[in-house]
This record gives structure tokens, sequence and C-alpha cells, in this order.
């Protein structure tokens, strides 16, 4: 439920045409870096799930370094492995944040008779 968002989206965003082991270690390590100290000495195993967006993004952008790092990324709608490279941790962050599905729903009127 944490992972696997994370993973997928990095792996779509990346381009990589495989999911690696190191992809997957990546993602586990993002997300037991995401728990704080304090969290696991109340023996918390999971982060909140109201910051699940949050991890997903993290989580997304791990996976895409670590494409990088493997030579697995080959690019996603006009974003070039090579212009992947040049973006820092932050910027690989947004570029994710930007790419993820926002749920918007309009609010429906009905009308009285």
């Amino acid at each position: 439920m944490y992972l696997f968002p994370g993973i997928g989206l990095g792996t779509l965003l990346s381009g990589a045409r495989i999911v690696s082991d190191g992809m997957l270690q990546a993602a586990a390590e993002c997300l037991a870096a995401y728990m704080s100290d304090e969290e696991v000495l109340q023996g918390t195993i999971f982060p909140s799930i109201s910051r699940i967006r949050d991890i997903t993004k993290e989580v997304a952008a791990a996976v895409i370094k670590e494409a990088l790092e493997e030579d697995l990324a080959e690019g996603y709608h006009g974003m070039d492995p090579r212009e992947l490279r040049k973006l820092s941790q932050d910027e690989i962050a947004e570029y994710v944040k930007n790419h993820m599905w926002n749920p918007e729903y309009p609010t429906l009127v009905y009308k009285q008779d």
C-alpha cells in the first residue's frame, strides 16, 4: 500500500522497462527513512495513511534515481534520461508531483422540481 504506488509511478516516469532489485531496495529504504525516530520508539510500524501521497512522491523519486544509476531509465513523454540525470533530488520529486493524479471531483447539484 505504501510502496507499490511509488514503485509503479517511478518506473513509469523513468521509462524503465523492468523493475530491478535495486529499485525495490531504494523504495524500501525510502519508506524506512520516512519514519521518524519518535514514531519508531512509539512502536509505529508504518507512517500515517494521511501522508501516503507524500510518501508515494518520495518513493517514486527514489525509484527514478535508482533507475538512472542502473542505466535502466529510458525517459517518459519528452523527458529524456539525460534530462532526468540533470535534475536534483528536489527537482525529481517535483517532476513526480507534477505527474501524480489528483482526485478532484465536481460538486453535483441536483435540481429540485
